[in-house]
């Protein structure tokens, strides 16, 4: 969809990758490349090559619907979750080859949401198994380094401050939950709640102020 002339208007539509409902989208930091998550247990690559946009490749490995897919700061990697507690960890090659680089299976319940960390390669998941997962890479693997908990019911989504020390989190149990660094790992620091009388399902941290959405039909 593109802004023009103080209109919107489609550009394209893209056709033939998925085959059920498409749950999330992701631009590539480079802007010619958007990542799809879908139901039908993909994740497709579309690339834009000239004024055309192309399927670039479509990456298959969940068992259950992908849930979420999200773009390192770098490009450097792509990471995906899915209904089947797995997430996923792919190497973006430099000839368009996406390689797995890990399986990660941790999480004991659905996971909801993949978010890299601003400037770091650093990777959160949250879940259906009311957790936080931290992960990072130690010689050429990826490993769970912090398990996150606080919330009473399900972690919908997340969401970094700028510089990356900061992150907020929101739950089926309609509380927010401000989590701080300190010498590399993350604790809570403040639990928010009273604003939504039913579950939060999605938070956004801004420049000065953090966003939510919730089940009461109501934007704070």
């Amino acid at each position: 969809i593109n802004a023009e002339y103080g209109g919107w208007s489609n550009v394209v539509t893209l056709e033939g990758g998925h085959t059920r409902t498409i749950r999330q989208v992701a631009w590539s930091p480079c802007g010619r490349k958007i990542a799809t998550a879908s139901f039908d247990s993909t994740t497709c690559i579309w690339e834009l090559k000239g004024d055309q946009w192309e399927l670039e490749t479509t990456l298959e490995g969940h068992e259950n619907e992908v849930k979420s897919v999200a773009w390192s700061r770098d490009g450097d990697y792509l990471a995906s979750c899915s209904r089947d507690k797995s997430v996923w960890i792919w190497d973006v090659m430099e000839d368009g080859e996406y390689e797995c680089a890990s399986v990660l299976q941790v999480h004991t319940q659905d996971v909801k949401r993949v978010m890299w960390h601003p400037s770091e390669a650093t990777l959160l998941s949250v879940s259906y198994d009311d957790t936080i997962r931290v992960f990072r890479e130690f010689a050429d693997d990826w490993e769970c380094t912090e398990t996150l908990s606080g919330h009473s019911s399900t972690v919908w989504s997340l969401s970094f401050n700028k510089t990356g020390d900061k992150f907020v989190t929101c739950s089926d149990d309609r509380t927010l939950r401000v989590w701080c660094r300190d010498q590399d790992k993350y604790s809570c620091k403040s639990s928010i709640c009273g604003f939504h009388p039913r579950p939060i399902y999605d938070v956004a941290w801004g420049s000065r102020y953090v966003a939510t959405a919730g089940g009461d039909n109501g934007i704070k």
